[in-house]
């Protein structure tokens, strides 16, 4: 029951903060790659953006069957998978729920799939940087720096069609997500 209540609230954010919208994305072709499984991703430059649980770097655009066998193999399998229809695509979304984090992957009725957003739910893993959900605003600062965009203590980071969105309150992060520029409205 808990499991439940607990997908269901995090439902409920993911819909409340990140809603739907924009046109298809152009997916990266990048490819994600196993590294090393020590950092959860705390170790890596800031200026690129991806997440890297148990060291599987994913990549938003990136097709998402190398990311999921690799997150099989470092974690487990999700605690839960929940497919929906696409609002925003002629497409089935899927979300990968983890302890932890959720992936969201597209299945487009033509095309490749891709990973579409990344959602941290917990300070159980870091992000690049060593920033996870609870770190103090400055930290962010200081490892991304202040080439971003911020809409009422949202701040946003892009690189190509990569955005990593940072939500801060009271002086810290209270949530992290890595989306596709396309599809958020910053």
């Amino acid at each position: 029951m808990k499991k439940i209540i607990a997908l269901i609230l995090t439902c409920m954010l993911a819909l409340a903060l990140f809603a739907c919208g924009g046109e298809k994305p152009t997916p990266t072709g990048n490819t994600p790659t196993q590294s090393d499984p020590g950092t959860n991703g705390g170790g890596a430059a800031q200026t690129e953006i991806y997440f890297a649980p148990k060291g599987v770097r994913m990549e938003i655009g990136a097709p998402p069957a190398p990311a999921l066998e690799a997150l099989k193999a470092a974690i487990g399998e999700p605690l839960s998978e929940l497919p929906c229809k696409s609002c925003a695509l002629k497409a089935m979304d899927t979300d990968y729920n983890y302890d932890g984090f959720t992936v969201t992957v597209t299945y487009p009725e033509q095309g490749d799939d891709y990973i579409t957003t990344i959602k941290l739910s917990n300070d159980k893993y870091t992000i690049p940087g060593s920033i996870t959900i609870g770190s103090a605003a400055e930290d962010v600062f200081a490892a991304y720096g202040t080439d971003y965009r911020e809409n009422n203590g949202h701040y946003y980071y892009t690189k190509g069609p990569a955005v990593l969105h940072i939500y801060i309150a009271n002086g810290k992060v209270a949530q992290i997500a890595f989306e596709n520029a396309e599809f958020i409205e910053m």
